[in-house]
């Protein structure tokens, strides 16, 4: 995404360049599948095409981890809400 930006946070791989934000790599697929569940559960959040796009594509490049499973587990226990994608993967 920004290639030639450096982050300037210390030991934190987080890039930001002309008011565009990278991500670590290790946060990708959480963010990815936090905002298609946002968009999902509630109706009056909505992503652009390109931003939809892109959190698909970065929530089949970095699978669910076995840390999301036992925070969707948690989250499910408390809460009651089920994040779908994390689940689906978390069953497999």
């Amino acid at each position: 995404m920004l290639p030639q930006a450096k982050s300037s946070f210390g030991s934190c791989a987080l890039k930001i360049d002309n008011r565009k934000v990278e991500p670590p790599e290790a946060a990708k697929g959480v963010i990815a599948r936090t905002y298609l569940y946002i968009e999902q559960r509630y109706k009056r959040y909505k992503m652009s095409k390109q931003q939809r796009k892109l959190m698909e594509v970065w929530n089949k490049q970095y699978p669910v981890t076995e840390w999301e499973c036992k925070r969707a587990e948690r989250i499910h226990h408390i809460q009651g809400n089920i994040n779908i994608l994390v689940n689906k993967q978390c069953l497999k």
